[in-house]
Order: structure tokens, then C-alpha cells, then sequence
């Protein structure tokens, strides 16, 4: 019977916290936060959907939410904008859908934003803008896949569309971010009633260095109107090991170091350890894994060699790596700093003997001014 009032007050506890999923804590508030879907957004026949939400603190939530035009001096009226539901769904229970339709827009490129406003002429504006255009730039893969992942070596088409709603004017595509040059363009053009729709195919090899790369697509129609779309590269590619690997032999102690990169992060394997039970160290950054070990040896040398393996689901590599001897390491610069203290040595020596050897020489040839005062008086009194 115990048991089971503990489990119905427990199920009372899970379900307050449920409900209260977001409560505040005693003495404090939620922050002014707004979330867009995106910051540029194309205008279609004259409409735009902007997705948007919202959190703020309790003071403001029963406001009233305004759109405007430019800066807060110029709000939407109720012809300008409409509130859509559902157009973004709340990520918390404490998030409010800020989403609308805006209506009967022009063909030029205009800033929007959100505010609230209560009380007595209180109002929040949110710092966020979204921009809404007449001509929309988009950056597609091909082939497209689900993840649009690349490998590095294999030619892949970038392509570069404009909608159909951008000027009629040949425009001027530029390509920003590649780490490489590109084999090839393709221009494709649509004559339409008023309007021109226009793509650029860029064919192009990617390298691993174009992993993570943001790339950028930018139309220059004329002077005054630009249309541009930016996309994220993720480039795979096969591991390779880099020559800051290496062993070192210090006593019978041995420490060896493997650091490897590509994409996705390969596993480093060592063949000397195999059916052996060692602790290995790992551990892996943005861009490498690097795994450690040490043992213990009897028979090492300099002229012994380790090997490192690298592997991931593109293919593996090794590299046997060099043992270098500290102790060998430090008798060589023992040795050297005794040679440097006996040529030293030796030097201060030899300059003390010729300083002595020109001091006494000095004494000896020297004749005293008194000596030769007398043998003057005596030149003079000889008749």
C-alpha cells in the first residue's frame, strides 16, 4: 500500500512539472527574444510569409504586437499585414507566434521588424530585421543529396538561381569562399513576359581545406540591386597523418603520438599494441584526432620504427613513424656544451698569455725619463 502512495505522489510531481513546463523561478522574468526563420524572404505576387516567434516578459505579453516598415516611425495598418498562425511553430511553452502575411508589396527591396507595445506608451523593439525582395537569390547542389555532403576530388555542380521576378538584365554572378578554382560555368537563361529567370552552373572539385567553408553566390544587376545566397560546405574526405606524428625513447620508456585528419574523423589504430592491453589516450578536435600512448620496451633503438594507422569509412593510410633517442638526444648536447666550454676556455687562456707576454714586453723595452736626463747632462759637460 506504501508503495503505491509513493508512485501516485510521484506521478503528481512529474505531472506539475509538466504543466509547468517553462514556469519561471521565484523573483525572476523571461527575456525579449525573437526568433526568425529567415532574414530574407521573397516577395511573391505582391505577398510575403514571414515565420516568426517570440518570448518576453510577463508585463508585455498581453501588448500589441506591430510590424513595420523601415524603423518604428512607420507601422503596417491592417491592410499592410496579417497575422498567420502556424506558420512557425513555438520551440518552448513559453514562446508566442509572431507570424504574418504581409500584403500588396512593391518590387523594390524593403526592411521589416517587429516591436511590442503595453501600458502606458511602453514598447520593446526587437533588434531583428527581415528583408523582404522582389529578387531572391538560391544556392543548390548537384546532385542533391538528403545531407549535401561532398568529397573532396569529385566534381560536383554549384548552382546559382535567381527567381523569376529579378531584372531582366544579364547579371553578373560572383563566387566567394572556394578554396580552389573552378573547371567550368554554364549560364542558363528563361525569356519570360517581363522578367528573366536566370541560373549559373559552377562545376567544381572540392578539396578537404573546403570543409566547413561558407560559400557565396552573389548577382549584380546594374548598380543598385544585388541578390546573393550563402550555403555551408561539408566536405569529406580521406584521412591523412600529419608529420607532427612521432615516437620518442626515453630510457626504456616508450611514447609515441599519431595526429590524423579528414572527414569524418577517422580512428587511429596501432599495430604494436595489438592483443596487448595499453592505455591510449585519445582525443579528437574540429579538425584532428590525435592518440597517444606509452609502454615500456627492452630492445629499442634509434634505427626502430613505429607504424600509425588512419581510417575512416573513405579508406585508411599509415605512416611508420621515427623513434627518436633522448637519450642519445642528451649525451649529444652534453657533449656539445663540454666542447663549447673547453674552446672557450681555451680562448680566455690564450688571450691572458698574450696580454701577460705584451705587458712584459712593454716593461723591458721602456726606458726610465730620469736615465735619460743624466746621460743628457753628461753629453753636455764632455769637452
Amino acid at each position: 500500500m506504501m508503495k503505491w502512495r509513493l508512485l501516485s505522489a510521484l506521478l503528481r510531481v512529474l505531472f506539475m512539472a509538466g504543466l509547468c513546463n517553462g514556469c519561471l523561478m521565484s523573483g525572476s522574468d523571461y527575456k525579449f527574444r525573437l526568433r526568425l526563420q529567415e532574414k530574407l524572404i521573397g516577395n511573391e505576387r505582391g505577398r510575403a510569409w514571414i515565420p516568426c516567434a517570440f518570448t518576453a516578459p510577463m508585463r508585455a505579453l498581453s501588448g500589441r504586437q506591430v510590424w513595420f516598415r523601415r524603423s518604428p516611425e512607420f507601422p503596417l495598418s491592417p491592410a499592410e499585414v496579417q497575422k498567420k498562425d502556424g506558420l512557425m511553430r513555438p520551440m518552448i511553452s513559453t514562446e508566442s507566434e509572431c507570424s504574418v502575411v504581409l500584403w500588396d508589396l512593391q518590387d523594390t527591396t524593403e526592411e521589416y521588424g517587429f516591436m511590442l507595445e503595453w501600458g502606458a506608451n511602453e514598447r520593446h523593439v526587437f533588434p531583428d530585421r527581415v528583408k523582404v525582395a522582389s529578387c531572391v537569390a538560391k544556392v543548390e547542389l548537384t546532385p542533391s543529396t538528403y545531407s549535401n555532403d561532398l568529397v573532396a576530388g569529385e566534381e560536383t555542380f554549384f548552382n546559382c538561381s535567381l527567381s523569376k521576378h529579378c531584372p531582366g538584365i544579364d547579371p553578373k554572378i560572383t563566387w566567394k569562399g572556394l578554396s580552389s578554382k573552378p573547371l567550368l560555368t554554364q549560364k542558363s537563361q528563361k525569356e519570360m513576359h517581363k522578367y528573366s529567370g536566370y541560373s549559373e552552373q559552377l562545376l567544381y572539385t572540392p578539396i578537404p581545406e573546403d570543409h566547413r567553408a561558407e560559400i557565396t553566390c552573389e548577382a549584380t544587376f546594374g548598380e543598385n540591386l544585388t541578390a546573393s545566397a550563402k550555403t555551408i560546405l561539408t566536405v569529406h574526405s580521406h584521412p591523412q597523418i600529419l608529420n607532427s606524428s612521432a615516437c620518442t625513447l626515453l630510457q626504456d620508456r616508450l611514447t609515441c603520438v599519431c595526429v590524423s585528419q579528414g572527414v569524418p574523423l577517422p580512428d587511429i589504430h596501432w599495430p604494436l599494441l595489438q592483443n596487448k592491453h595499453y592505455l591510449i589516450k585519445s582525443r579528437a578536435s574540429y579538425k584532428h584526432t590525435t592518440s597517444t600512448f606509452t609502454m615500456t620496451v627492452g630492445n629499442f633503438t634509434s634505427n626502430s620504427t613505429v607504424m600509425c594507422i588512419s581510417r575512416n569509412y573513405l579508406g585508411q593510410t599509415n605512416m611508420t613513424l621515427p623513434v627518436n633517442n633522448i637519450n642519445g638526444l642528451r649525451n649529444a648536447y652534453r657533449w656539445t656544451i663540454k666542447g663549447l666550454l673547453i674552446g672557450l676556455f681555451i680562448t680566455l687562456t690564450f688571450c691572458v698569455l698574450c696580454f701577460l707576454m705584451k705587458a712584459k714586453y712593454q716593461r723591458v723595452t721602456k726606458v726610465p725619463y730620469s736615465s735619460l736626463e743624466k746621460r743628457t747632462e753628461t753629453l753636455k759637460t764632455t769637452p
